[in-house]
């Protein structure tokens, strides 16, 4: 058995394990023959779902030298072979500047017959084609490098501190200037780099543990010393690692890149599962269990390549008496996730309705309010409606509802209130590892929220995938 790699057989061997409930954990179960299912629990409520295929593999995220085809002109698209017979459709008002070219100068025209770097950024579905970018990206644990821009961004879900520090790291490590702009290197396609969220989160947990080691050790004679130290060295370590190895993946794939026979694959797609795991943020879980030997099996392989994977704990259930779905109690769980109705503590409720165009949020008081005075029901609406806002922003990631969402929250008996519900929709919305703008609230008390699309709601991933059986 690999080191770090946990076992246990049965089901009183789970329950010990459930006075750790506050840590996340990754279920990985069985929906049918063909279709898988990851879920995110945190202190056992269902946080995230998604969707895979245990059989078809992804080609999202492959790096092909292609060959343009043909061009569209009525479009502005043309279509880009990567193997024989396997057309990709690219979209030229997406077209990064320049795009990389290995037969030619670019200047400023695609043609037929042109060779460039592109990647899969969409599956084929059924009678579609995939769909392809030149803007190349390579995504580690912490960094994103892509081509096509010269900027550094840090998620603006980070404080301030943090991202103040993140960019004294960078300005250290010459990767950027003074001015926060990446160092180009000759030779190499202009590019951008993005500081995910967990960077952030990893020097946040270098400095609470240092914190709390300074306060064990009580060394009063040390306390300016340790001031002066910078807590996170080993996490910075661990940043300065995957950037440099990130960085070096990137500058081969240019440079041996343009000496390359066209159809060649320069970077295979991760595994449906990997590519299931990466969506879920590292920092948020720290076991994965599941009942599939064989996908036990992937996830050992994967933790002795991938970061992402590096000290969590994964377990093997093998009670046949009871399944893992049964065993948390998944049915009721996901029953709720794809309802119409989700019922809060208080007695109030939320109705969910989601059309083509919006979703539609509407919360109700139900019994929260029955019997209260008028000031004592004022007051209980303000509570009612700041935990209904807690429980919008977990439905909208667990149903990963996107685009425009409109909540019709309780009349509230002033502009502070308000306000006050506002602000902390944005906190609760600093949480979600996809980006979510509360925009405000119209003259009709109608919250304005939108949600970044980066894959299909729980409901139509469910729709889709057992109606047709595929990922």
């Amino acid at each position: 058995m690999s080191r770090g790699i946990l076992q246990f057989t049965d089901r009183s061997e789970w329950e010990t394990q459930q006075k750790a409930r506050e840590r996340g954990r990754v279920l990985i179960t069985a929906v049918s023959s063909e279709l898988l299912m990851a879920l995110l629990l945190k202190q056992d409520r269902l946080t995230a779902v998604q969707t895979f295929s245990g059989g078809q593999k992804s080609h999202i995220g492959a790096i092909y030298l292609g060959k343009v085809k043909k061009l569209v002109k009525n479009l502005n698209a043309c279509f880009v072979e990567i193997a024989d017979r396997e057309q990709c459709f690219l979209s030229l008002d997406a077209l990064t500047d320049p795009p990389f070219l290995t037969n030619r100068v670019y200047d400023g025209r695609l043609l037929e017959g042109d060779e460039l770097l592109v990647q899969v950024e969409q599956d084929a579905i059924k009678t579609k084609q995939a769909a392809v970018t030149t803007r190349i990206s390579l995504q580690g644990e912490y960094f994103v490098l892509s081509t096509g821009e010269k900027r550094a961004g840090i998620s603006k879900k980070l404080g301030e501190q943090q991202r103040k520090e993140l960019r004294r790291l960078l300005t250290d490590w010459q990767v950027t200037d003074q001015n926060g702009v990446p160092v180009q290197q000759e030779g190499l396609p202009s590019f951008g780099l993005v500081v995910r969220t967990q960077a952030g989160q990893l020097l946040r947990q270098a400095w609470d543990e240092n914190r709390k080691e300074n306060r064990e050790e009580n060394q009063e004679e040390n306390q300016e010393e340790n001031r002066r130290q910078t807590p996170e060295t080993e996490a910075a370590e661990v940043l300065h690692r995957e950037y440099d190895a990130l960085y070096r993946r990137f500058s081969a794939l240019f440079l041996q890149g343009r000496y390359r026979t066209c159809f060649t694959c320069l970077q295979e797609a991760g595994s449906a599962l990997e590519e299931t795991l990466r969506s879920f943020p590292a920092g948020e879980y720290q076991e994965v269990v599941t009942e599939l030997p064989g996908i036990y099996e992937e996830l050992q392989q994967l933790q002795g390549q991938k970061a992402f994977l590096t000290g969590k704990e994964l377990r093997l259930y093998q009670d046949e008496s009871v399944s893992l779905h049964q065993l948390y109690g998944l049915s009721a769980k996901l029953e709720e996730a794809l309802g119409k109705t989700v019922w809060l503590k208080s007695g109030a409720n939320l109705v969910i309705e989601q059309t083509e165009s919006l979703t539609a949020i509407d919360v109700n008081t139900g019994k929260s309010i029955v019997g209260l005075g008028r000031k004592s029901a004022a007051e209980t609406i303000r509570r009612v409606n700041l935990e209904a806002a807690r429980e919008v922003v977990r439905q909208l990631r667990l149903r990963n509802l996107s685009g425009i969402i409109i909540v019709d929250f309780i009349n509230l008996a002033s502009t502070d209130q308000e306000e006050e519900l506002l602000t902390y929709l944005r906190e609760l919305a600093k949480e979600d590892p996809v980006t979510v703008r509360v925009v405000d609230m119209t003259p009709l008390g109608l919250v304005e929220i939108t949600r970044k699309k980066v894959s299909p709601s729980l409901a139509e991933q469910f729709r889709r995938r057992r109606g047709t059986g595929e990922a």
